[in-house]
């Protein structure tokens, strides 16, 4: 392997000598990064299966598809985690909790689960550019929160790979036409495997032309000074897992009490 040759570099990054080290650093400076073979293709299977049975829970809840196409929230499953525990399992995969607190530190919540089906030749709200914390034009030192994208599909030109702007988690503006067309990559990995971004990183969903459902799991796991859109524990209605770093994930720890004397007994451990 050719050395890598410097000039007047006085402080480099040491060389990763993991797949998950390389990928922080992959996360840090390109703000994305893949692993893969994360899930056996039985376990994306099975996953894939409950997504759908999921989706069709959630249309049944709100009186059909078509009111969720009215608000723009078609093809997605908001928190399956709350519908079935397949998904809170896939919550804790070992491969996403330790990426998330090797980025953003040990405490960290996890703010949303969403489960994504881009359907052949449909238009989808994804497919526009976006960042998972939506709506904000500013940048901060560092990461607060980054997204796991778990995989159920082959993401290639076909079924609508992820398209990035790599090094857009650095600055606030969305960028101009030009600089779009020019820079945009596509974020190719096989089925399986998890696509993880810094949550303020440009992105959007490629169009899918291909004949089958190109299925996804996006997890978006911050610092615990970002608010979960929908409140999980309560979504879940049990009690805090034993666990203690488990219950600060889902954010247990983390949601507003409702009074005083809950703070304070929460700080007694004598609530969750």
């Amino acid at each position: 392997m050719e050395p890598v040759l410097t000039y007047g570099v006085r402080d480099a990054r040491a060389r990763g000598t993991s797949d998950r080290e390389r990928l922080v650093e992959e996360l840090s400076v390109r703000g994305i990064g893949t692993l893969e073979s994360v899930l056996a293709p039985s376990e994306v299977t099975e996953i894939s299966e409950r997504l759908d049975a999921v989706y069709r829970r959630q249309c049944d809840e709100i009186g059909g598809e078509d009111v969720l196409k009215q608000i723009n929230d078609a093809d997605v499953a908001r928190c399956p985690l709350a519908y079935d525990d397949a998904f809170l399992t896939l919550a804790y995969h070992p491969q996403i909790t330790e990426v998330a607190r090797d980025v953003l530190g040990d405490s960290v919540v996890l703010i949303m689960q969403n489960g994504i089906l881009n359907r052949p030749a449909q238009p989808q709200a994804q497919t526009r550019w976006h960042r998972d914390l939506n709506y904000q034009h500013w940048v901060a030192d560092s990461a607060l929160a980054i997204s796991a994208l778990v995989c159920l599909e082959h993401f290639d030109s076909e079924t609508g790979a992820t398209m990035a702007l790599p090094g857009s988690h650095k600055f606030g503006v969305f960028p101009s036409v030009d600089f779009v067309r020019k820079h945009e990559v596509t974020i190719s990995a096989p089925s399986g495997s998890i696509i993880f971004m810094d949550a303020m990183l440009y992105h959007r969903a490629g169009v899918n032309r291909s004949n089958r459902v190109r299925r996804a799991v996006n997890h978006v796991i911050g610092v615990p000074i970002l608010a979960q859109p929908v409140d999980i524990p309560a979504m879940l209605a049990r009690k805090a897992p034993g666990d203690p770093w488990l219950a600060s994930y889902l954010g247990y720890r983390w949601n507003p009490t409702h009074d005083v004397r809950e703070w304070r007994l929460r700080r007694l451990g004598a609530a969750p």
